[in-house]
């Protein structure tokens, strides 16, 4: 992969949470509502969630014709920071930490430290930012805001995060809350990250991160409020470091 295609990577698997690992982990009391007010339901047990670790999850990564298997371990603590590993073949190939200003990418293959920012100091901004990451994660965090929140009262709940000339918004299945679509599309830019929910997988689309790019996530232990050190550091001497703009 190219330092570029490892910025994306990371991105791509942030979605995991929504694309297969929780249909087979998430473990929360009943819903006994749908739509909207199962979500008010599902929130007032989120309300006691600040942190989400899934370890031992499955992956595999289709890309410019390349197939990718990797496990991993994703970490998100709300509001904070979102942290991802990935091994394949018992080695750790990437570690990565996604901040509210800022992307850290650790590529253990070639020894090379990248950083990014993730919101711009001027220009336009991108089309996603630390928020859009983390409500991607679980829909736990939309529990922030349900006030951009609408029931159509027949199959979806959609939030509408609309900013100056970008378009964003999350889809959930008003039965089973789960993401379906979600489109994050600037208008002045015309950079896009946008997927949909194909059966248990996530088909990404995006010409901000990767031409295109699709996800199969399977199995995966969930835990919550566990707290995890998180280790970003490496050797100077061993590790180059590159600052992506």
């Amino acid at each position: 992969m190219s330092r570029i295609s490892w910025i994306l990577f990371l991105f791509a698997l942030l979605l995991l949470n929504e694309c297969g690992v929780v249909k087979k982990t998430y473990k929360q009391t009943e819903i006994e509502f749908i739509g909207m007010e199962g979500l008010e339901q599902r929130c007032e047990t989120c309300d006691s969630i600040n942190t989400i670790l899934i370890k031992k999850a499955e992956a595999i990564l289709l890309y410019d014709d390349e197939r990718y298997e990797v496990n991993l371990t994703l970490y998100s603590k709300r509001d904070s920071i979102i942290y991802l590993s990935a091994v394949n073949s018992g080695y750790e190939i990437l570690r990565a930490s996604v901040k509210h200003d800022s992307i850290k990418l650790i590529d253990r293959i070639n020894k090379i430290v990248y950083k990014a920012p993730l919101e711009r100091k001027f220009g336009y901004q991108y089309p996603v930012n630390f928020s859009d990451l983390q409500n991607l994660i679980a829909n736990c965090y939309l529990c922030d805001d349900l006030q951009f929140g609408s029931d159509d009262m027949q199959k979806n709940i959609a939030f509408d995060f609309d900013e100056n000339y970008i378009k964003k918004r999350i889809i959930l299945n008003r039965l089973d809350l789960e993401m379906t679509i979600f489109e994050f599309y600037h208008q002045k830019t015309d950079l896009y990250l946008m997927g949909e929910r194909v059966d248990n997988s996530f088909k990404i689309y995006s010409n901000f991160m990767i031409t295109d790019i699709e996800i199969i996530a399977t199995g995966g232990e969930r835990s919550f409020n566990k707290d995890v050190k998180v280790k970003m550091n490496v050797n100077p001497r061993k590790y180059s470091s590159t600052e992506l703009r």
